[in-house]
């Protein structure tokens, strides 16, 4: 399943929650079937689209949908009223993988893990997994499989710095010189 965002904070009386969306189009919402909320440590990447979710997650539909000052504002069956909807604050909404849609050359971020980095030419690590920022980029986070070296290394995902070929697993680095050792 694909994580699309959190339910930041109860809006009103009527159970509709502010959405905190990592989707491009949240005004497709209403549209998805399958749609699973899930506690935010609760991780449901591996769940597979036509699953139900172990409790405490639930499968969930929307009910309303709509915009408040910009922000996406969104509402579900079964969760009728503002007391109704307090214990899901912060909670995860989650998709199938098979109802996104992806332009040619796009990826999902769970494509990425395992990954081996390589910088000129030598293997030096793999991706543990990718971790979106406020600045619109992700952090590529990066198991360190140097010599001596142990832990984990973050380094941007700005385009001009990686060559990435997801097919055969392999990500090569082309960073500024010393961009795997800041901390």
């Amino acid at each position: 399943m694909l994580l699309l965002g959190h339910l930041a904070k109860v809006q009103g009386l009527k159970g509709e929650f502010l959405f905190h969306s990592l989707m491009d189009e949240p005004e497709r919402l209403p549209t998805l079937d399958g749609l699973a909320l899930a506690p935010p440590a609760m991780n449901l990447e591996a769940l597979p689209g036509s699953a139900n979710p172990e409790p405490p997650a639930r499968t969930a539909q929307v009910r309303l949908f709509r915009w408040q000052q910009d922000r996406p504002c969104i509402a579900f069956q079964g969760i009728p009223d503002r007391t109704a909807a307090e214990p899901f604050k912060g909670w995860a909404l989650w998709m199938p993988e098979e109802l996104a849609t992806k332009e040619t050359g796009e990826s999902f971020r769970h494509d990425w893990i395992g990954c081996g980095v390589f910088v000129a030419g030598k293997k030096i690590g793999e991706v543990v997994y990718l971790s979106p920022t406020p600045m619109g980029y992700d952090m590529v986070v990066i198991r360190d499989l140097r010599p001596g070296r142990a832990g984990l290394r973050e380094v941007p995902y700005i385009k001009a710095w990686w060559n990435v070929d997801l097919e055969n697993q392999r990500l090569d680095l082309e960073g500024p010189p010393g961009i795997l050792d800041l901390q």
